[in-house]
């Protein structure tokens, strides 16, 4: 069954894009959006010897521009560092979504509107982090905060922006009730349900996930994304089909979480 990854961190590791497109043609994935987060997060998810390199947006648009056909780049906005501008910048560069993570204050604060406003405008899809985050290494000057990224501050982001298109990393992690009450509740919210093997998903059996995905249209709002080194990608989506047949999806609705959502999230920008 085709997937498109929407949640893929480039990795460290010398030939470690070439060891992901054999995972992703193994695995049938279309296309994986990158992700590069920068200095604060160097060697995230680096399993072998480190390349020397670092994983940020320049990383990741060179990557792109030699695999358009494979990848998509999520430009990372550092709230309440970068400004709006630098929203045009990665549009500009051909960066077709946003992540967010360590913000300098709750998502829903007014300070980060002009960035909202811009991404709804250029219809960025836009990937926030949730749940708890320990750095690969110490910064503690950086005041990393997990209550700024709980996902009910996405609440009012998206009932001031009702075109941004919001993705919810993690079901909310931690808070995975209240990310599942948003997806059901606003048009414009969904969710991945991303993470290591098994990770924060080990806190629930099969069981749970027949009765948290019991609304109608869940099967609509949850995304395919990995968030995990490409050594892991198998295991994951074992986890993923464990969960949609736990769910009671068909083979349709599993399609729609594999790759049709996030087609939909991204037909004005692909």
């Amino acid at each position: 069954m085709k997937k498109i990854d929407m949640h893929h961190h480039l990795v460290e590791e010398s030939g470690y894009v070439d060891n992901l497109l054999r995972e992703m043609d193994k695995n049938d994935i279309e296309k994986s959006a990158l992700i590069g987060l920068g200095p604060l997060f160097k060697g995230l998810f680096v399993k072998n010897a480190h390349d020397g390199t670092c994983a940020d947006d320049n990383a990741v648009e060179k990557v792109v521009k030699a695999h358009p056909d494979r990848f998509f780049g999520f430009g990372y906005i550092s709230l309440g560092v970068d400004t709006e501008a630098k929203v045009d910048e990665l549009y500009e560069r051909g960066f077709i979504g946003l992540k967010f993570h360590i913000p300098k204050d709750r998502y829903d604060a007014e300070e980060f509107f002009p960035v909202y406003e811009k991404a709804q405008g250029y219809d960025m899809p836009c990937l926030f982090h949730t749940g708890v985050v320990r750095l690969p290494e110490p910064h503690p000057e950086e005041r990393v905060s997990s209550f700024n990224m709980n996902c009910i501050h996405l609440e009012a982001v998206a009932q001031v922006f009702p075109e941004l298109k919001i993705i919810i990393a993690h079901l909310g992690v931690q808070d995975y009730l209240t990310a599942l009450t948003l997806i059901r509740i606003f048009d414009n919210i969904y969710a991945d349900l991303s993470g290591s093997t098994p990770g924060w998903r080990a806190n629930l059996s099969m069981n749970d996930w027949k009765k948290l995905l019991w609304f109608p249209n869940a099967h609509e709002k949850i995304l395919f994304g990995t968030d995990v080194h490409f050594s892991e990608i198998e295991s994951n989506i074992k986890i993923y089909e464990e969960i949609a047949i736990s769910a009671g999806w068909n083979e349709e609705m599993k399609q729609n979480m594999y790759y049709n959502n996030s087609r939909k999230l991204l037909e004005n920008n692909s």
